[in-house]
């Protein structure tokens, strides 16, 4: 996730940016092979993405700190939800550009992308 309201001209922020969509590209990409090569539903997937984006975080925390700690873990999957629910927020700023976009595809014949 990128932030909404970047620092204006700054270029290792740009930098960041670049690097973070060229990765999130390079990871889309091989995620929908997979799906699309194990036909795979769209419900799943993201089901599937979810389980994954929250094992890697606690995964993360876990290797961040020295003495890992249950209570430790719990307010970095709290920090974690929080993120989750401002990207949905986003996401949802976001839907009347998307549904646009997905339904110019569809009378294209192509699929839409995220």
């Amino acid at each position: 996730m990128t932030d909404q309201n970047p620092p204006a001209g700054d270029e290792d922020f740009d930098a960041f940016v670049e690097e973070y969509e060229e990765h999130r590209d390079a990871l889309y990409d091989l995620i929908s092979d997979y799906a699309d090569n194990e036909q795979l539903d769209d419900g799943m997937l993201a089901a599937m993405v979810l389980d994954l984006a929250v094992s890697l975080r606690m995964i993360a925390y876990a290797n961040s700190v020295e003495k890992p700690s249950v209570s430790g873990l719990k307010m970095e999957l709290d920090r974690f939800n929080k993120d989750a629910e401002e990207h949905a927020r986003s996401a949802k700023q976001d839907a009347e550009s998307f549904i646009a976009e997905v339904k110019a595809q569809r009378e294209e014949g192509g699929e839409p992308d995220a």
